[in-house]
């Protein structure tokens, strides 16, 4: 049976139904779990592969995935209002998770949500864009949570947010933050140092508008990975868009620091 304790009191519906697992799951595993269960979730065809691994592997638990769920938006709804538009409930589950379970040696710490708004504040819009708040794409390249991405999207909603990590729990939780939150853009798992390195992403809700605001995620290929086709037309390489090369790019200088036009790289 999951146990905890220590666990803030905002994370009340999360601590419920992990204690009400009657497994002996430890609790990194059940939230390792509900991850991949809710962004697959979230993809239109689903995941009738991860499914069936998930009943056969929890059995008569696998249905208290749905009422973690149930607690994730549960949270959010208690914890959303006029002074805070964002709330990253996965990142502050996970970093009590993986610091006090089994797997505290992968202990993760995220950028406090105030130092996040603070942070997102700071930042102005490229000078090329000259007063244009909107129709930028807004990187980080360590994601973590996707937290940092929230609040620049609290700051400046209307911009193309693209979060990348080499954890895949992270790139998966940026995605349903993401999501969860209306925000657009994408999640994408490899390290941003080799923009090559590449193991798989999501674009976020790319039909929102069309489906009345329902969340989704759709999966991506590497060559329709944002970070990737930006390294390549920096150095003016071909790129491949939908199986479909080309034309190679004329040569470019590029100034310092490195501009690629319509990207906004910020390290935050």
């Amino acid at each position: 049976m999951a146990k905890t304790r220590d666990f803030p009191h905002a994370l009340r519906h999360f601590v419920k139904v992990l204690n009400s697992f009657r497994g002996y799951w430890y609790d990194y595993d059940i939230f390792r779990d509900f991850i991949d269960y809710t962004t697959a979730s979230l993809l239109w065809e689903g995941d009738k592969a991860l499914a069936e691994r998930l009943k056969s592997q929890y059995k008569d638990d696998y249905p208290r995935f749905a009422d973690l769920f149930r607690a994730l938006v549960n949270t959010m709804h208690d914890n959303l209002g006029e002074e805070m538009d964002w709330y990253d409930a996965l990142g502050a589950l996970y970093e009590e998770i993986s610091s006090s379970s089994k797997a505290s040696f992968l202990g993760q710490f995220f950028t406090p949500p105030t130092v996040c708004d603070f942070m997102a504040q700071i930042q102005r819009p490229i000078e090329e864009c000259g007063d244009r708040k909107t129709g930028l794409t807004v990187n980080d390249p360590a994601s973590g949570s996707g937290r940092l991405l929230l609040a620049y999207n609290k700051v400046a909603p209307g911009n193309y947010l693209v979060g990348q990590d080499k954890d895949p729990i992270c790139t998966k939780m940026t995605a349903i933050n993401m999501a969860l939150h209306g925000c657009k853009g994408q999640a994408l798992n490899g390290d941003s140092l080799f923009p090559d390195d590449f193991a798989f992403g999501y674009e976020v809700n790319p039909m929102i508008y069309i489906t009345g605001g329902i969340p989704h995620l759709k999966p991506l290929t590497k060559e329709e990975s944002i970070a990737w086709q930006v390294w390549h037309t920096s150095k003016g390489e071909p790129r491949s868009v939908n199986g479909h090369a080309k034309e190679k790019l004329p040569e470019t200088t590029i100034p310092e620091p490195v501009y690629v036009p319509g990207m906004q790289l910020t390290l935050f």
